[in-house]
């Protein structure tokens, strides 16, 4: 059976910055610049994501949406450094692993259940691990689908792991909104809304020669995630 894990670091660079000045822990923080400047968000802390805060947003539209937040620079090479620390850690666990990005990975651990235990056992192993070498918290999901693993270590934020049975995929996926598909964006959002398709498994539910002639191949790959498939 095949086995995906996807990781992705919970603030990231938010949590780096935090390790380097314990104040920050709890508070409002953006990084990214003063709010004065015209340079965008490069992260939240999920206390400034409460006021709506988020990545690649003005630095002086997140000073009007949260005043009180604490405004740091970005320290790159700081990240550079964490994020090869958990990629240190990933390859103790299966050398088949992709970096999607600096704060997330895909880690494909099919055949490795005699050296780390069943799915959730190992996927738990894997939190403690990079928690254990970084002091940064991490999300973790875990199915057979690349995609599905990716939505749940989404749903297991902030700092969990969640491992989706094989055969559940769909009814995992059938409640949550469809933004929440990888490569949903808002234009195709807004498109799908306007032919009555709000969740996953609205998606799921319609005929797959429908959204091929309503969004052409896009169409029918997102049949295929609405049902769980890579």
């Amino acid at each position: 059976m095949k086995l995906f894990f996807h990781l992705d670091m919970d603030a990231f660079f938010v949590s780096v910055e935090e390790l380097f000045d314990p104040s920050l822990k709890g508070k409002p923080v953006v990084v990214g610049g003063r709010p004065n400047e015209r340079g965008v968000v490069s992260a939240a802390s999920y206390a400034a994501r409460k006021f709506g805060v988020h990545s690649a947003m003005p630095l002086r539209t997140a000073y009007k949406m949260c005043p009180q937040a604490i405004f740091v620079e970005g320290h790159r090479d700081r990240y550079m450094e964490y994020s090869h620390r958990v990629h240190t850690v990933l390859q103790t666990f299966s050398p088949r692993v992709e970096m999607a990005s600096i704060d997330e990975a895909y880690i494909d651990m099919t055949g490795t259940e005699k050296l780390h235990g069943p799915p959730l056992a190992a996927a738990h192993a894997l939190h403690r691990a990079v928690g254990e070498a970084t002091k940064l918290n991490c999300s973790i999901g875990a199915s057979r689908s690349r995609m599905v693993s990716k939505v749940a270590s989404d749903q297991a934020k902030p700092n969990g792991v969640l491992w989706i049975i094989p055969g559940e995929e769909a009814r995992f996926l059938a409640p949550l909104d469809v933004r929440k598909i990888p490569g949903v964006g808002k234009v195709t959002e807004r498109n799908l809304h306007a032919c009555g398709i709000h969740k996953v498994g609205d998606l799921a539910a319609l005929d797959a020669a429908f959204l091929e002639q309503r969004f052409g191949q896009w169409g029918l790959a997102l049949a295929g995630k609405a049902r769980g498939e890579d």
